[in-house]
């Protein structure tokens, strides 16, 4: 009899635990103000543009882990309106509360893959280093209707600008984001 309790509670809790580790997945969608920041940067402000995508959520227990595959409109405006969109790829590791009403905080790197850049209409993708790597930290608030609202803040660590004529402008993205997935 109690190999049989015993088999049971462990039947149980391995169903538990497969139930937890299954990623969950969704889509998200919401607003971006970007703009670039750094020692060459001078009357930089925010462009306003879109960011949106799909993510897949893997509950850990103590923590969820949240890849992320975005499309990230960037730039800046200055005298110049300067456009760059990306595709970003972020992995963020989630710390979540509550029950019902589940609030998180969560921060991770993130890849980005330039897709187009222009300044005033004109094509600059050449003079743009292709890829552009930050850190992502935000909140998020999950409401029992399965929808969340979250804020974050992208933080650029590479250069926007490739070197050229052996001038390296210091010029990296910054982008607040509101989202509601």
């Amino acid at each position: 009899m109690k190999k049989m309790s015993f088999l049971a509670l462990a039947l149980l809790l391995t169903a538990g635990l497969a139930h937890a580790l299954l990623p969950s997945f969704g889509i998200k969608g919401g607003v971006n103000m970007a703009k670039f920041y750094g020692s060459d940067v001078q009357k930089a402000e925010y462009r306003t543009g879109v960011s949106g995508g799909a993510f897949a959520c893997l509950d850990l227990i103590a923590l969820k882990l949240q890849p992320e595959i975005l499309y990230s409109q960037k730039g800046t405006k200055s005298d110049l309106m300067v456009k760059a969109n990306y595709l970003e790829i972020p992995v963020l590791a989630k710390f979540s509360f509550g029950k019902i009403i589940v609030p998180s905080i969560y921060a991770g790197p993130s890849f980005g893959r330039l897709l187009s850049a222009s300044v005033d209409g004109l094509d600059v993708k050449d003079y743009y280093n292709s890829t552009d790597l930050g850190l992502i930290l935000g909140a998020e608030v999950k409401l029992p209707v399965k929808i969340s609202v979250e804020a974050r803040y992208n933080m650029g660590l590479s250069k926007v600008p490739k070197e050229s004529m052996g001038v390296k402008l210091d010029a990296k993205n910054s982008a607040i984001s509101v989202l509601l997935g």
